[in-house]
């Protein structure tokens, strides 16, 4: 219910500068929407609702646009990035078997040879010799092991770095949707403040409505988006955030022989 008409009128009071004044919009949409201000002002608009905020048709009109335009930005950015969020998700699983792939790989791992051994015949060959022709007899004899850990390892670097550049590319993707809907926030409420302004001027009860608007827009667009990809997103920053993508499970091959003067890398 709209407060009592005062009897005597007070000194008609001046909207306050605003840092959301409409001096971005152009003249023309600034001049139409203070008339409409007062052409509501006219007839006692904008009056208190329930909750004893002061609101319009016209208002609840942009508020009503600005969610719209949130739930169709968000929800084109869910449409077009969806084959991106299951294509990160199918990364993640391949990153998770490869890992647990090297661990049992390595745990397996055929025991290191001694360069240094001499087989028959070879009592007259010298020491740097016979060192290359254990180590190329050792390579031989585990040829399928290293193949097998090498790929593991190819395949996972893979997977990481490709998870990596859809990861920012959907990051980047959600920051220019957001500060979109930020910028209609702000165009939304300068069109509130100069309607606002207008309905000052005019309206019975000038001297009891918050110099201000009251009114509050926002849009769960953004949160529905990020709850319906949280689990996925989640999970590529966890490994993504390890930088060596689980050190345990990614340091590349190493075969230490026995002998401590030389170590060879696959």
């Amino acid at each position: 219910m709209n407060p009592k008409k005062p009897t005597t009128a007070p000194a008609r009071r001046k909207p306050p500068p605003s840092s959301n004044a409409p001096d971005q919009l152009s003249p023309a949409e600034a001049r139409k929407l203070n008339k409409a201000g007062q052409r509501d002002g006219h007839h006692a608009l904008p009056k208190q609702d329930e909750n004893g905020i002061w609101t319009s048709p016209l208002l609840q009109k942009e508020v009503d646009a600005y969610d719209e335009f949130c739930v169709f930005t968000w929800g084109a950015l869910q449409e077009k990035h969806e084959p991106t969020h299951r294509e990160i998700d199918r990364l993640c699983q391949e990153i998770r078997r490869t890992e647990e792939n090297l661990v049992t790989l390595r745990r397996n791992a055929p025991p290191p040879p001694d360069l240094t051994e001499r087989q028959s015949g070879e009592e007259q060959l010298s020491e740097k010799l016979i060192r290359t022709r254990r180590q190329r007899e050792y390579e031989h004899e585990h040829a399928a092991y290293f193949s097998k850990v090498n790929h593991a390892e190819a395949t996972l670097e893979q997977a990481c770095r490709r998870l990596s550049e859809l990861y920012s590319t959907v990051q980047s993707a959600e920051k220019t949707t957001s500060l979109l809907c930020e910028r209609a926030a702000s165009t939304v409420q300068k069109r509130i403040t100069a309607y606002w302004q207008g309905a000052l001027k005019t309206h019975p009860y000038y001297d009891q409505i918050p110099p201000n608007p009251e009114v509050t827009f926002e849009s769960n667009a953004e949160t529905e988006y990020f709850h319906q990809n949280q689990q996925v997103k989640a999970e590529a920053a966890r490994i993504l955030a390890r930088g060596q993508f689980a050190p345990a499970a990614h340091q590349r091959t190493e075969v230490h022989y026995v002998s401590k003067k030389k170590t060879s890398r696959r």
